[in-house]
């Protein structure tokens, strides 16, 4: 799924006499955006009503941190495809200069140029990069020429053990995807390994290795599914069930197990007996505890148990020491066991919406972590540990009271995506100028009158959100990050932007709404920018 995510801003206040009346039907057209997944939508018309009504600022906050939230699920995926697309594009025009090239070289160097372009061709016909590891192509393959779809690595090259099929849809984000070959409908995990798949109840035979009733509106967990202990993929996404019965130790070979946004409010500690599951799905449910018998799960990588209503974890948890991902958000954690720094393995951590007031100095012992979330917790202070993560692509602290950012923050240089959303940040520390890495950057809604001169030195930045802080004026330096995209500025007191900022030839998109602008100079900005979608 991979996409490209930015803020957008609410619109002026309209007459105080229908302030309430706008306010309320925005509110309710981004409710409305938001069941239907249209997050920026949706946070557009959530600022809106807070313009119509700014005494509801904490009502709309809490609804635009949880399309945040949304978005957050999606942002790896997107700008992993973002990223392979460009790279393909890029490997292409380079291939296509070098055949040019090559037409006064000699022949040795035309057939290298001839190699390199094909390798660039076989980039070109891919859909995207999943995981930023393969791609999805549709090509003549075997030997009758047939057509077929089939994967690619990043070199161009078929991933023989991913197969070939004569219908697939893309990976999802359980990392599955849906393929067919002659009459029969398969899961394709990431490593190639293809499950018989079912769809219904009635479709389950003893050769059949995947379950998929997602969204059937079940209010139970089926009895008739232990009629089958073959099963290993089991996924039950977007039901209602409310018991996962004691039973479900009979299915012992499954490896993958999706309960997500069901109604459990516990789990019965004969899941500790699923010995080959890797992936556990338990997300949007109503959890309180988790047994003490999910250290039993040895095999398990993956662990999702974010949106629930824990309000603590079990000490085994430290047992499963091959777990890689850990989504313990939107949950109500008020501090964290020490078992779970033993987790050494864990590569990505979200730690998001919950009232944790610190972090204990042993998330430096986390050393493989390139994924932490922290946003929307209670936090004031960074431990000095946390500079210690030198592995970190990406960090959220958006909506933490934390006011100051301490320079140890220039520590991590591989950072790619940094969120500093509402963290009431009066300043910039001068050591940001070393996050070389960085591409995108939010910083709206702080206290900020101005950015340091070092500020500007990164030069990777592609997308740059400034949302509501009290910026009078711009450096003439941003014509610096001539890589920037997306700039967001809207809802500060600029008069006026450098003339520099025509330099910016890869812009598509500058937010200036609810700045002080006069119509002279808006119409120059328009002029300077003729490519770029501007918003006033």
């Amino acid at each position: 799924m991979k996409k490209t995510l930015f803020l957008l801003l609410y619109l002026l206040p309209a007459l105080l006499t229908t302030a309430q009346n706008n306010y309320t039907e925005a509110i309710q057209q981004g409710d409305a955006a938001f069941k239907k997944g249209q997050y920026k939508t949706a946070i557009n018309k959530y600022f809106a009503a807070e313009a119509f009504d700014p005494s509801k600022k904490e009502t709309v906050k809490g609804k635009v941190n949880a399309a945040f939230d949304k978005i957050e699920a999606l942002r790896e995926e997107a700008e992993a495809a973002k990223k392979q697309a460009q790279t393909a594009l890029n490997q292409v025009k380079r291939e296509q200069e070098k055949t040019q090239l090559a037409l006064d070289a000699t022949k040795q160097a035309k057939l290298e140029t001839d190699s390199a372009l094909q390798k660039a061709n076989k980039l070109v016909h891919a859909f995207y990069f999943y995981g930023n590891r393969f791609a999805l192509a549709y090509g003549s393959k075997g030997e009758n020429g047939s057509n077929a779809f089939y994967f690619i690595d990043k070199n161009g090259d078929e991933v023989p053990q991913l197969g070939q099929w004569e219908k697939v849809e893309q990976f999802d984000w359980n990392g599955f995807a849906k393929v067919k070959s002659g009459s029969e409908s398969y899961l394709l995990d990431t490593l190639g390994k293809a499950y018989r798949v079912a769809y219904d109840l009635k479709e389950l035979s003893s050769e059949t290795r995947a379950l998929d009733l997602s969204e059937r509106e079940l209010s139970a967990f089926p009895e008739a599914i232990f009629d089958y202990p073959s099963l290993e993929v089991l996924l039950l996404e977007d039901n209602e069930i409310a018991v996962l019965p004691a039973r479900i130790e009979e299915l012992k070979n499954l490896v993958y197990l999706d309960l997500g946004s069901n109604q459990l409010s516990e789990l019965p500690p004969q899941i500790g007996e699923l010995q080959r599951l890797a992936n556990l799905n338990v997300y949007y449910n109503q959890l309180k505890a988790v047994p003490g018998q999910i250290g039993a799960l040895k095999n398990l990588t993956k662990l999702n148990l974010s949106d629930n209503q824990l309000t603590t974890l079990p000490q085994p948890i430290w047992k499963l020491s091959k777990l890689t991902k850990l989504n313990l958000g939107n949950n109500q954690l008020a501090e964290l066991p020490p078992q779970l720094w033993e987790l050494k393995n864990l590569t990505q951590l979200n730690l998001g919406s919950n009232p944790l007031a610190g972090l204990p100095k042993q998330i430096g012992a986390l050393k493989n972590l390139t994924e932490l979330d922290l946003y929307n917790n209670r936090l004031t202070a960074l431990p000095p540990q946390l500079w210690e993560l030198k592995n970190l692509t990406s960090l959220h602290l958006g909506s933490n009271p934390l006011k100051v950012l301490p320079g140890q923050i220039g520590e991590l240089k591989n950072l790619d995506y940094l969120n500093l959303y509402d963290t009431k940040l009066t300043a910039l520390p001068e050591r940001m100028r070393e996050l070389k890495n960085l591409s995108i950057l939010y910083l709206s809604y702080n206290q900020l009158t101005t950015l340091p001169i070092q500020f500007w030195e990164l030069k990777n930045l592609t997308e740059l959100y400034l949302f509501n802080n009290q910026l009078s004026e711009l450096p003439h330096q941003i014509g610096a990050l001539k890589k920037l995209t997306h700039l967001g500025l809207g809802d500060n007191q600029l008069t006026t932007v450098p003339g520099q900022i025509k330099e910016l030839k890869n812009m598509t998109y500058l937010y200036l709404m609810g700045n002080p602008i006069p119509e002279p100079e808006r119409e120059k900005i328009i002029r300077e920018l003729p490519n770029c979608k501007i918003e006033f």
